[in-house]
């Protein structure tokens, strides 16, 4: 409506500018009593000529309330998010300019200036035009789910960032429906972290954002791995398998019981170790472990120590999937186990 309005008016200007270009004076001053006239439903500016100084004062008036109407309303929709607030503050403005016109309209026939009046009318239109095209295209990428550009999303991952836990945060998309924001967001945890602790910092992330942007009205968190957070001992590997990370790449495990070859590797050439629980940690397709073991009370803390590295070495070398195994050692009674019946 805005485009249509702004084109209304745009025609009507050109043909009153090519009618003065093209009459005499006589039918100057005719076509001029008709400019204020934008057909059936327009606006009409109707200007007492016998009264000037009231027709100015009257004008002025007009163009301060349209314009204050315009603020209000557009103020209103920045708040509400509603583009259709933003283009309804544009109708007032369009009044507001269209006041202009008449005002300027006055003064060129004050000062006998008739080309003045369609003049300001084409310029109006160009700036209604334009407001039209504006909300008009950012109605239609709302429509059609167009990303928002990132860096309307940098103090989304501000907030992010600041959640205790969150180690990182990539791949940070929105999308708007309405008034409204949807999040897809990769946050980084401590790869060794638990699952549950690893779902709590999601949860702390989700709640810090509504809190802090209530305009998001759900978001997606996926919980990646923290790279920073590797045992050093396996940077040479890390080198050679990051570039799947970077493709996203989500091959399995060769090894679908590890578990059992751990188990069998350490019971084979270490009977004095009791394999109390196996933690696996997966890197797209690379696996470090973490082992807990129990000893007998009597072994020497230094044998026990020696024994737990050899039985490292001889783990990694059953798989080339794991790069990096820890063996945590308990000297008498076995680690306690949670039931879950």
């Amino acid at each position: 409506m805005l485009l249509a309005t702004g084109g209304g008016i745009a025609w009507h200007a050109v043909d009153i500018l090519m009618g003065l270009s093209s009459a005499g004076p006589e039918m100057v001053n005719q076509a001029m009593a008709h400019a204020h006239s934008h057909g059936q439903g327009g606006h009409h500016h109707a200007i007492d000529m016998d009264h000037p100084i009231l027709a100015l004062n009257m004008t002025l008036v007009s163009i301060g309330v349209k314009e204050g109407l315009y603020w209000i309303t557009k103020q209103a929709g920045e708040r509400q998010g509603s583009g259709l607030m933003k283009a309804n503050a544009w109708h007032h403005r369009a009044d507001a300019i269209s006041s202009v016109v008449a005002l300027v309209g006055v003064g060129g026939s004050i000062l006998g200036v008739k080309f003045l009046d369609p003049l300001a009318g084409l310029l109006v239109s160009i700036m209604i035009l334009k407001a039209g095209a504006e909300a008009g295209y950012q109605s239609i990428l709302e429509l059609v789910d167009a990303a928002i550009p990132s860096q309307h999303l940098d103090p989304i991952k501000q907030t992010i960032m600041q959640v205790d836990g969150v180690e990182g945060c990539h791949r940070l998309r929105g999308r708007r429906a309405g008034s409204t924001l949807y999040l897809d967001v990769n946050i980084e945890v401590d790869p060794f972290s638990s699952v549950s602790s690893a779902h709590d910092i999601g949860e702390n992330v989700r709640r810090q954002i509504h809190k802090s942007h209530p305009t998001v009205t759900e978001m997606f968190i996926h919980i990646d791995p923290a790279m920073s957070h590797v045992s050093p001992s396996t940077e040479d590997q890390q080198d050679s398998w990051s570039g799947d990370m970077d493709q996203n790449s989500l091959a399995p495990a060769g090894d679908s019981n590890i578990e059992g070859m751990v188990s069998d590797t350490i019971s084979a050439n270490f009977p004095q170790m009791s394999v109390e629980r196996i933690t696996r940690h997966m890197f797209q397709s690379k696996i470090v472990l973490q082992i807990e073991v129990s000893m007998p009370p009597d072994i020497p803390i230094r044998h026990a120590m020696e024994m737990a590295e050899k039985a490292e070495r001889e783990i990694l070398k059953a798989t080339s999937t794991i790069i990096h195994v820890g063996i945590q050692l308990r000297l008498g009674r076995p680690f306690p186990y949670t039931s879950h019946d």
